[in-house]
């Protein structure tokens, strides 16, 4: 049995805790292959080939290719990898009102200084 088989199997077994998969065959339809060659994969009679590799790394967005692949890193990608979509213009928006904000408390600040100043 190869690595990647094991690690296919690793991951298999944590969708099965995370309940995301209840079973062989559920794992199987997920993956859109027979609950057969899951099966000898699970009993370590075959190894995981390029069909439940790539159809595991398509249904299952979050698992590392290269863990998987190359048992580097970690299983799990991390949040802060470049797939993250930011919306760059909400996030300059919320900024621009951050400092329209403060612009406003400045405003309101120096106002009431002058109030102070001329008592």
């Amino acid at each position: 049995m190869n690595d990647v088989t094991l690690r296919f199997l690793i991951t298999y077994e944590y969708l099965k805790e995370a309940k995301v998969v209840s079973n062989i065959k559920s794992f199987a339809a997920e993956l859109n292959i027979s609950t057969s060659l899951v099966t000898e994969i699970c009993k370590k009679r075959t190894n995981a080939g390029m069909v439940p590799i790539s159809n595991l790394l398509a249904r299952y967005k979050d698992i590392d290719a290269n863990w998987l692949l190359t048992g580097e890193g970690s299983m799990l990608k991390r949040s802060d990898s470049p797939e993250v979509n930011i919306n760059y213009k909400e996030l300059a928006e919320a900024r621009l009102e951050i400092i329209n904000l403060k612009d406003e408390k400045i405003e309101w600040l120096n106002k009431e200084l002058k109030k102070k100043k001329g008592l």
